[in-house]
């Protein structure tokens, strides 16, 4: 299968393997020559696979070397084909006599020449693969993905202190929170109600989410607001939610399970209002779950996420709605573009509105890219040729300015959270124009014949399918 970040590593791996069988008859040193590539293959792709999990956390020196090492797979892949059609065994000969003697001895000449030039190829290709490797020795690269990452300002930071006259579009989302939240509060029905927002990544779940909370401040005996995270630390997780609804006598020692078991105790008789932001994955929302008690006073849990299934998950055993945040509309991007810009649309040349309007559009209603854009475009003058320039920089992906880092920082995080294989079908949509309507048939196919689609128990296209389906759960598609 290829992938985004391996390459051909997992084909190579298993043709080399196929090279050592019985089946191909080489030479000695041949063998040796494939065992050692082999063996050097499947370290680096151990190590490749360590890599794609800190994927956000890599230097240029390590992504070169996993490029060298990706192009390497790329070349071995395309030697090993030529080696299998050369070694594979030509037509009998069906002649007898004389003529079936000088066929056989052609074979045999033409097999030995071809078999030592096999041998020089091999060799090649086996220094390519240990000057990788001592590459990677030489220049550190383990050393250099365990040094911790320079400290970087999550960006979703600023949304917890926004002020609501600065927001755009947030109101009708907002209202309708707080109504399934305070709906049946001091009512008969007392059970704890669970509240997902669901929705991509920029479109300003955590804004929302603390916009509700302030506002129902003082509904509920306590409340806590918490960031979850990609790579939570669980125990810092439920320390905040200790602080946050005023638990007194915390101490440095307790484990993970003294944690759980103090928030239980501490929100057992309370009414409390609880958001999760941000979580990534089942097993951490089960987990925080089990701090939060089913008490029977109306208590509410709010949780942000951009997958689907975690959002359906947050609601067992209890049937719950999930609340799927919409992109803004064309009149509200419009309003909230301008509002940054210069106040408003009444003061804003007509010469460049032409502009703007294909800029919008590109944003896909996005409130973390309107920003981000608008932001940028504040800074140049409101002159038609510089925001055709913009325009194309964002058609083209030059997104490299200063004011889309925070943008492209929220946005890489659900891409680098994909497994391989869905990284490298994401990626594939790249071959389609803009605006295309991509069909889910043909697309799942194509996927299936560049290989992209690992097959199990031998049936590759409802596999296809469950790889575009978890892209749509992902919000990815």
């Amino acid at each position: 299968m290829v992938s985004a970040i391996f390459g051909a590593m997992d084909s190579v791996l298993s043709k080399l393997a196929s090279l050592l069988t019985f089946e191909y008859k080489l030479l000695k040193e041949v063998k040796q020559d494939i065992t050692f590539m082999k063996y050097e293959l499947e370290s680096m792709h151990a190590f490749l696979k360590k890599m794609s999990e800190v994927e956000d956390e890599l230097d240029e020196q390590v992504k070169f070397w996993r490029k060298e090492v990706r192009e390497l797979s790329y070349d071995i892949e395309d030697y090993i084909d030529e080696f299998v059609i050369r070694l594979k065994d030509e037509p009998r000969c069906e002649l007898h006599g004389i003529s079936s003697f000088i066929s056989r001895i052609a074979k045999l000449i033409v097999s030995t020449r071809d078999s030592h030039q096999i041998a020089k190829e091999i060799r090649g290709i086996r220094a390519s693969v240990g000057e990788a490797s001592r590459r990677h020795k030489r220049y550190k690269v383990d050393d250099t993905l365990s040094k911790p990452s320079k400290v970087t300002v999550d960006p979703r930071l600023p949304a917890l202190y926004k002020d609501a006259s600065d927001l755009v579009g947030i109101d009708g989302p907002k209202n309708e929170l707080i109504r399934r939240l305070t709906e049946g509060v001091s009512g008969p029905e007392l059970q704890l109600k669970v509240v997902p927002i669901v929705g991509s990544g920029g479109l300003g779940k955590t804004t929302l989410a603390n916009q509700v909370y302030q506002n129902l401040e003082g509904v509920f005996e306590s409340q806590a607001f918490v960031s979850v995270s990609q790579k939570p630390d669980l125990m810092k997780i439920l320390r905040d939610i200790l602080s946050a609804i005023g638990y007194n006598g915390l101490e440095v020692a307790w484990d993970e399970g003294k944690l759980i078991h103090e928030v239980r105790k501490y929100l057992r008789f309370v009414r409390y209002f609880v958001v999760l932001d941000d979580i990534w994955s089942i097993s951490v929302w089960e987990i925080l779950r089990c701090a939060l008690p089913e008490n029977n006073r109306s208590s509410r849990i709010v949780v942000t996420t951009h997958i689907a299934d975690i959002a359906k998950a947050c609601c067992a055993p209890h049937h719950c709605d999930v609340y799927h945040l919409k992109p803004l509309d064309s009149a509200t991007s419009r309003r909230l573009f301008f509002r940054r810009i210069c106040g408003s649309e009444d003061s804003f040349p007509g010469h460049v509105k032409g502009e703007v309007e294909k800029i919008l559009k590109k944003c896909g209603g996005m409130p973390l890219a309107i920003i981000s854009i608008a932001s940028l475009l504040a800074t140049k003058a409101q002159i038609k040729e510089q925001w055709e320039i913009v325009n194309r920089s964002l058609e083209y992906g030059l997104d490299k300015h200063t004011g889309f880092e925070g943008m492209n920082w929220i946005l890489s995080l659900s891409y680098n959270h994909l497994p391989q294989h869905l990284k490298t079908c994401l990626l594939y949509l790249c071959m389609f124009p803009e605006d295309y309507i991509i069909s889910k048939d043909i697309l799942v196919q194509q996927w299936i014949a560049e290989g992209f689609v690992c097959p199990e128990h031998g049936r590759k296209l409802e596999v296809g399918y469950s790889y575009f389906n978890e892209l749509i759960n992902r919000s990815m598609a």
